[in-house]
């Protein structure tokens, strides 16, 4: 009987231990998926676009942003990636959009890599035919920025749109961004047309 005690208590003992263990890494994991929460939270585009004033003067929550749009004209080409863009300086900006033509098109001849925040790469084995632009958009409108959030990798895409003659936005509270490539451009998209995929 006694022997059947001593085992019984050291049997329940190595629960209890594993049970603590458990905690741990429980504790550990749920730490974990909080952090990678935290710092990769973006604002939903439509909670940005509610907080947005349109027209003459671009806004959001009371801040205003600033640059030189050029006159409306149409983009057109292939949609190669699209990527949610956050930035808490300038959150106008909801997307990044690479755009291509001819062999741009194809990832067997052209790699396209995000590496975040707007800054991407592309390499191929020689000069590919074509051109490869990427757009950082803003949205005239809420009904506009709903057509951006419907737009889909593959597509063929046609856009109405101002472009920052100057690759700059500054904020009336002193954000500034500068755009240093000039296949990169700042777009204010007024409407969105797409076919395909």
């Amino acid at each position: 009987m006694e022997f059947q005690n001593e085992y019984n208590n050291t049997y329940f003992r190595s629960i209890r231990g594993g049970n603590c263990k458990m905690k741990k890494i429980l504790l550990i994991l749920v730490l974990a998926v909080g952090l990678c929460f935290y710092f990769t939270w973006k604002p939903s585009t439509s909670a940005i676009v509610d907080k947005m004033k349109f027209g003459e003067v671009l806004s959001y929550d009371g801040i205003v942003f600033h640059t030189v749009w050029g006159n409306s004209e149409t983009l057109e080409g292939f949609v190669r990636r699209i990527d949610r863009h956050y930035d808490s300086s300038v959150p106008v900006i909801t997307y990044n959009l690479v755009l291509t033509t001819e062999e741009y098109n194809d990832p067997d001849i052209v790699t396209v890599r995000y590496d975040g925040g707007g800054n991407y790469h592309w390499s191929a084995p020689k000069q590919p035919k074509g051109s490869i632009l990427f757009y950082h958009t803003i949205p005239a409108s809420r009904r506009v920025q709903n057509k951006l959030d419907g737009i889909k990798e593959g597509q063929i895409l046609r856009l109405e749109v101002k472009v920052s003659e100057n690759s700059e936005i500054r904020s009336s509270s002193g954000a500034y961004v500068k755009l240093m490539h000039s296949n990169h451009k700042f777009i204010l998209v007024e409407d969105v047309f797409s076919s395909g995929h």
